[in-house]
């Protein structure tokens, strides 16, 4: 199966002279990703799982161990290399930055890795300025029927409402649709996705949950409440798509407000939730403050019209951050409410410019008043994005209706 991410990870215009970190949820597909990208270079004895003894025995043995390898295997062109889970180990950035100094020209790196990478990439280090970070999220719909072509570079043609109905209606098809479906009932992780088995799927999840609470939460924190966390993550399906409010979980769960805050931002470290904060610039009386939550595995949410908006936040966010790492602007997902109840489930936003509105809706085939509002408000696009509907629509005020299998491929 073919990643999205593949098609611009190792763009020299952006990477030539640096270290590629790729980061994601745990079994997300890095692994996998980097020995075929191995493979397809002819260089498949380069990967290093820095979990296996042996390596970190042979960099103990001889410092100069991979700068053997790399003049070795340098032919003028750089080597390849992958190094997996090395941030597991106390010195791992010393190693990296002795091995990026000396050895540059001569290869390209990637360094993949889950949680702790994550985490410790954003905490400040001796690497910044030798490598540029990519994540890589649960599959999309044109990674799930292996089809790039209408996936977009740019986010100019959200400007334009007409250009992207025109998009849309040659993105769908017989394909997309049962694509879309099979995303909705298997999630987007590659395992139970290419199964497609009901029962495998279960199991799966459940393991996967448990894999996360048991031992990465012990890993990478301090918490020692397990099954306190553990009853946050059952609490935490029913907020999907609402107004996260972490003093009613307080009161629900009987835990101090800084704990659960605490919680909630160790399970957005593993990749099992994100969050969407509100944009307020130039709406007047915005709610500034409760931000939406949502699950990386929107197949843990029951409901089908929140797991089909939470498949729709987190498809907008794997978008932002792919347009924000090649290099077309600093895009984010945000929401919209004000005091007066008026809402749109998403605002696209490159800096501080906002780019287009998206209202995620089941079935939905009118134009929501906030939808209209809001456009109206900012001088943009709206985008009411409906998973039963069959085809585009424009409406007066800048408002369009597009169907979610087409929006999704044009998304990536």
């Amino acid at each position: 199966m073919e990643r999205l991410v593949g098609t611009y990870i190792f763009d020299p215009e952006m990477n030539e002279g640096k270290m590629i970190f790729l980061t994601g949820p745990r079994q997300v597909g890095k692994t996998t990703f980097a020995k075929n990208w191995l493979l397809s270079a002819g260089a498949t004895d380069t990967y290093f799982n820095w979990d296996d003894p042996s390596v970190m025995r042979e960099y103990n043995r001889n410092p100069l161990f991979f700068h053997s390898i790399i003049n070795e295997k340098f032919n003028g062109k750089p080597v390849p290399l992958v190094f997996d889970e090395i941030h597991k180990h106390k010195n791992w950035r010393n190693i990296l930055k002795g091995i990026y100094d000396t050895d540059k020209e001569r290869m390209t790196l990637l360094v993949t890795g889950s949680a702790r990478l994550g985490l410790y990439r954003k905490s400040g280090d001796s690497l910044v300025g030798r490598y540029f970070s990519y994540q890589m999220f649960p599959l999309g719909l044109p990674e799930a029927v292996d089809n790039f072509s209408r996936v977009l570079k740019d986010s100019n043609a959200f400007s334009n409402g007409d250009a992207l109905v025109a998009l849309t209606r040659r993105a769908r098809n017989e394909a997309t649709e049962a694509g879309l479906d099979r995303l909705l009932t298997f999630g987007g992780f590659p395992e139970p996705f290419l199964k497609g088995s009901p029962r495998f799927f279960r199991r799966w999840q459940r393991e996967y949950r448990t894999l996360l609470t048991k031992e990465d939460v012990r890993d990478l924190s301090r918490i020692s409440d397990i099954r306190g966390i553990e009853q946050l993550i059952e609490m935490l399906p029913a907020r999907v798509g609402s107004p996260l409010s972490t003093n009613s979980l307080r009161e629900d769960m009987g835990y101090h407000h800084a704990t659960i805050a605490n919680w909630i931002e160790v399970l957005k470290e593993l990749y099992l939730v994100f969050t969407i904060r509100p944009w307020h610039r130039a709406i007047v009386r915005s709610i500034k403050k409760e931000p939406k939550l949502y699950f990386v595995d929107w197949s843990a949410i029951a409901d089908p019209a929140v797991r089909f908006e939470n498949l729709c936040a987190l498809t907008l966010v794997r978008m932002a951050s792919r347009l924000s790492e090649t290099g077309v602007g600093h895009f984010e997902v945000m929401l919209i409410r004000d005091k007066e109840k008026r809402e749109v489930d998403f605002v696209l936003v490159d800096g501080q410019r906002p780019v287009a509105l998206f209202e995620a809706k089941e079935a939905d085939l009118e134009i929501t008043p906030s939808g209209r509002y809001y456009s109206n408000r900012l001088g943009i696009p709206y985008y009411q994005i409906v998973h039963r509907s069959k085809k585009a629509e424009a409406f007066p005020g800048n408002c369009f209706i597009i169907p979610a299998a087409s929006f999704f491929m044009l998304c990536g």
